[in-house]
């Protein structure tokens, strides 16, 4: 693949071949327009065989770029792309003043932040219909959110709930969705026992997980076995019957609505359809309740180290060292399981800034999305549009593929998803504001990838900025077209 302008004339063999291997001229890339400016940047910046080798490529590039975390803007960068959705050149340079230590506490004390802005200029939604408000409406709402707020890690938080503690629209309504979506924001650095008490009775986990339709002598063991399974200990910490006991335990609680019971968004305790009976539950015997269950389940090491390794790689890399996992399921341990305690530990530790973590995860859809539009601007007309842009990335916000959420990390970038990442990023760019002071190559690279770029996308970016030195647009689509924009 070369950056000439003379493209080789395709025949039937490099037809065949995938988009980012096929041949594609400098000219190609400057005529092209919105979705195939995508696919002309696949061909450019994307070099090689195959996507996955590519970003592994330009991370362990990076892992060698010497000095990369030890300098402090990259710090914050890093920081401010872990615990929320990128940072301007601004934000970033406030954040680079600071002490480790302090970059961290401004992020993690967000009550202390007003979010007075954001919430004068989020959309009302109409709770109040039958059916509560539109489904792209709740996406767009919370993009916004995402993208405005000035508490970016309440709704990292949010969205790490929203992939651990799934809901989806194919079962619950919109209205249940955005009670839900409230609930994680609320409770988002909250003691995991409380979270774990509020979710089971939330009404969207109800009709998600069937405990809406779970009564004395007839128990529903969905939610039971996925608390255990995916929600705290793991597979192989409990047995079938703890599954049966646990069911029972959380009978008694239900929707009241008739055949509007999904869009009825409030919860109630029935006595009569509570089995009051006996039940022993790992090993341990009583008229227990949900809410008993939950307090058995979360102080068990099981669970500490489970939801510690949920954590970390969601923040800092996959895979953590084992002693990492100790040190985290302790302090979650000690602080009476309060996530905000991890979350905390988690970004004063040396290895959430070690090379290992650096542009270790790749962004998802949501990330990529909100990211992209916190650098090009952004209108409310915008959000729907963006909201469902991010269906062909692979996430539509609350709708998860199942219980356990999507898979993440490479499973986020394939031929498909990739040629859809780029060419939203492109229209975004197109549609930047005009009054947006032109940036050089250089001060797009420092703000949106550290300025910490591998030779062939140095030399993309060069030759289409030499090409059309007045397209300004361009340019900041081809810096989010490239590989490092894909890694967070």
């Amino acid at each position: 693949m070369n950056m000439d302008d003379a493209a080789p004339t395709p025949t039937s063999a490099t037809r065949s071949l995938p988009i980012w291997r096929r041949p594609v001229s400098r000219r190609a890339v400057l005529a092209t327009g919105a979705a195939g400016a995508g696919a002309a940047a696949l061909a450019v910046l994307w070099k090689g065989a195959d996507l996955t080798q590519i970003l592994n490529r330009v991370r362990d590039l990076t892992h060698d770029y010497q000095g990369a975390l030890s300098n402090p803007r990259v710090r914050a960068a890093h920081l401010l792309r872990r615990a929320g959705f990128g940072g301007t050149g601004q934000e970033v340079d406030r954040l680079a003043a600071m002490t480790t230590t302090d970059m961290a506490q401004s992020l993690l004390d967000y009550q202390q932040t007003s979010n007075a802005t954001l919430d004068g200029q989020l959309p009302t939604l109409d709770l109040s219909s039958a059916k509560g408000p539109n489904p792209g409406a709740v996406q767009a709402w919370w993009l916004q959110r995402m993208v405005q707020t000035a508490r970016p890690l309440e709704e990292k938080m949010t969205l790490f709930w929203h992939g651990l503690l799934t809901s989806g629209l194919d079962k619950a309504g919109p209205g249940q969705m955005y009670v839900q979506n409230e609930l994680f924001r609320k409770m988002a650095l909250a003691n995991f026992d409380d979270l774990l008490k509020a979710v089971s009775k939330d009404p969207a986990m109800m009709i998600y997980l069937d405990t809406e339709t779970n009564r004395k002598g007839k128990p529903n063991e969905n939610y039971a076995r996925e608390l255990m399974e995916l929600f705290t200990t793991g597979i192989g910490h409990y047995t079938e019957d703890d599954v049966r006991e646990s069911a029972r335990a959380f009978t008694g609680w239900t929707l009241q609505g008739g055949k509007q019971v999904r869009y009825t968004m409030q919860s109630a305790f029935i006595p009569r359809y509570f089995d009051g009976g006996q039940k022993t539950f790992m090993g341990k015997t009583g008229n227990f309740t949900g809410d008993d269950i939950v307090e058995i389940l979360v102080p068990l090491r099981a669970t500490a180290e489970r939801l510690s390794t949920r954590l970390f790689s969601f923040f800092a890399y996959q895979n953590p060292e084992p002693e990492i996992v100790h040190h985290l399921a302790n302090t979650f341990q000690q602080s009476h399981y309060n996530v905000g305690a991890v979350v905390r530990e988690i970004f004063s530790m040396d290895a959430f800034y070690s090379a290992k973590a650096y542009r270790a995860l790749v962004k998802s859809p949501a990330e990529l999305t909100a990211q992209t539009l916190r650098a090009t601007g952004a209108d409310a007309r915008a959000y729907l549009a963006a909201a469902n842009a991010m269906a062909p990335m692979g996430q539509v916000l609350f709708y998860p593929p199942n219980v356990a959420g999507w898979p993440g990390g490479a499973s986020w970038i394939n031929s498909s998803t990739l040629l859809n990442r780029l060419n939203f990023a492109n229209a975004a760019a197109r549609r930047a504001p005009m009054s947006s002071p032109a940036q050089t190559g250089d001060q797009l690279t420092a703000t949106l990838v550290d300025g910490n770029i591998t030779g062939n996308t140095r030399d993309g970016l060069q030759a289409f900025a030499a090409a059309h030195p007045d397209d300004h647009a361009g340019l900041l689509f081809m810096t989010m077209a490239t590989p490092e924009f894909q890694l967070n």
